[in-house]
């Protein structure tokens, strides 16, 4: 009898496992697949609204290009008629402001040489004084590469290179800012009719290859051109490439070029030559345009130049061009800009109290002119000048062995006080100026006189609050004017405010449930 109980018990103990097992299996089975509910998930709080971060580089590469120079150097025929930049003479200088506690300049592709110039100031302790350098270059670009402590208002680098000469295809002047690195920059350029050679040089100073894509949009036909040569252009790691525009789409009397990095940031310039048959007709640097803007002022016009204005926007506007002068604006001529096509406005010559070229316009417009002087026995030379970018901060470096005047252009309909701040070749302050600007109006002040006995101004600084002040300066040579000589070019400031880039962040609550 109890063997029955005990093997009784036994059966049901396996029957209760069997079925606790089976409803184990069922439980996991269910835990598995089905959703868990929202009661037992975490909750979260945050709503979609996205955050944003603005993060800005504290290193940065500035390209300088090599000295003006013919697109084609080689040696035919009679030696009489063979093309040369003949006494050619290139000088550099360089300046870094604020928090930047390393700035070397070294030809580009080159690691380190004995040509290297590693930018100092003449006292570190001294907080007002800024670090500088300068060089004489015989061929070859530059880089300029940054390192700041910190990315502020204020901060950064900045460089000019200036030429000249009195013989050879390239007599006159010509110089140019150097140029932030970025993907994307474009140029107002003026005509490719015969006898202009337009080179364009870009410049990668990653240690990755590029590739370019090239876009260009003419003067007698609205839309992008289809050029005659490629549309893209390789550029070698820390190399650089080149591409003759005017060779790509001849016959227009003026270029908008956008040219686009694929893989890594890289500066460009377009190097500008005109001929008359063996007479020199002008060269100069043409350098990446400011965002496009309603109203927008390019300085660095004196009375007697012929004036060209350039004009390109990406819709139907219409833009009224005037003479900007120490009392205010006086009216040129007016415009209408077709969308997606260049629009070329001869000015004639400037009249007496000229500083500049402002255009106001109903919508965005990318704005430059190019202003010509003419000299002894046919001989001519030109500045391609940008419309300006106003910046809470910006500065100029000026080289050696060239005559500069500063062009400061208030854009605004309202009257403007900016200060001014000259340093000398080490990097010492020589005086800093309050200048009040009548509203619309413009001021030249000659940079002999922001020296004294302090030292000889040749870097500043500007800091205007309102960023409605354009400013620039132009070169000339006292020999060459002595020689009936046309010689001008002009630059524009550089701005000293970091670049900033935006990365958003947006809650998605699903990635905790």
């Amino acid at each position: 009898m109890s063997n029955k109980t005990s093997g009784f018990k036994r059966a049901i103990g396996i029957v209760l496992g069997v079925i606790t097992m089976l409803v184990l299996i069922a439980l996991f089975v269910v835990l598995v697949m089905a959703p868990i509910p929202n009661i037992w998930g975490d909750k979260v709080a945050a709503s979609d609204n996205a955050i944003d971060q603005a993060v800005s580089p504290t290193q940065s590469e500035t390209y300088c290009p090599a000295p003006i120079g013919l697109a084609d150097t080689g040696t035919y025929g009679d030696s009489a008629f063979q093309a040369t930049v003949g006494n050619l003479s290139t000088q550099a200088r360089y300046a870094a402001f604020g928090s930047v506690y390393s700035a070397t300049v070294s030809a580009i592709g080159q690691k380190s040489s004995s040509d290297d110039v590693t930018l100092k100031d003449a006292d570190p302790t001294d907080d007002s004084s800024v670090k500088t350098g300068a060089q004489k270059i015989d061929q070859g670009a530059r880089l300029i590469n940054t390192r700041m402590l910190q990315a502020a208002a204020g901060t950064g680098t900045v460089g000019t290179i200036a030429s000249w000469a009195d013989d050879g295809d390239v007599r006159g002047v010509s110089a140019a800012s150097c140029v932030s690195t970025s993907l994307d920059q474009s140029f107002l350029l003026s005509g490719s009719t015969t006898g202009t050679t337009q080179q364009l040089i870009v410049s990668n100073p990653s240690t990755k290859p590029t590739t370019v894509d090239i876009a260009v949009w003419g003067s007698e036909t609205a839309g992008k051109m289809a050029l005659s040569t490629q549309s893209t252009l390789s550029v070698p790691a820390e190399g650089e490439s080149s591409m003759e525009l005017s060779a790509a789409v001849d016959g227009q009397h003026g270029l908008f070029v956008t040219v686009s990095s694929k893989e890594t940031p890289i500066a460009s310039v377009v190097r500008t030559v005109t001929m008359d048959g063996l007479t020199p007709k002008g060269s100069d640097f043409a350098l990446p345009l400011p965002t496009a803007s309603n109203a927008s002022v390019a300085t660095s016009i004196t009375a007697g130049d012929a004036v060209t204005a350039y004009l390109f926007a990406k819709a139907d506007t219409s833009t009224g061009l005037s003479w900007i002068t120490a009392k205010g604006l006086v009216p040129a001529k007016d415009a209408t800009v077709t969308a997606d096509k260049v629009t070329a406005i001869d000015l004639g010559e400037a009249p007496d109290g000229a500083l500049g070229v402002m255009s106001t316009a109903e919508d965005a417009v990318s704005f430059s002119v190019k202003a010509t002087r003419s000299g002894d026995s046919g001989q001519a030379d030109f500045a391609l000048v940008n419309a300006g970018e106003p910046s809470e901060f910006s500065g100029l470096a000026l080289p050696d062995g060239v005559k500069a005047s500063i062009t400061l252009a208030n854009t605004s309909n309202a009257r403007r006080t900016v200060t001014l701040r000259a340093y000398d070749d080490a990097g010492a302050s020589v005086t800093s100026e309050e200048i009040t600007l009548d509203a619309n109006a413009a001021q030249t002040i000659e940079t002999g006189k922001l020296s004294g006995d302090h030292g000889t101004a040749v870097v500043l600084m500007l800091e205007d609050s309102s960023k409605k002040v354009s400013w620039g300066a132009r070169f000339s040579h006292d020999s060459l004017q002595d020689k009936d000589i046309a010689g001008l070019s002009a630059i524009d400031a550089s701005t000293l405010m970091p670049a900033t880039v935006h990365v958003w962040a947006r809650n998605d609550s699903s990635i905790v449930k």
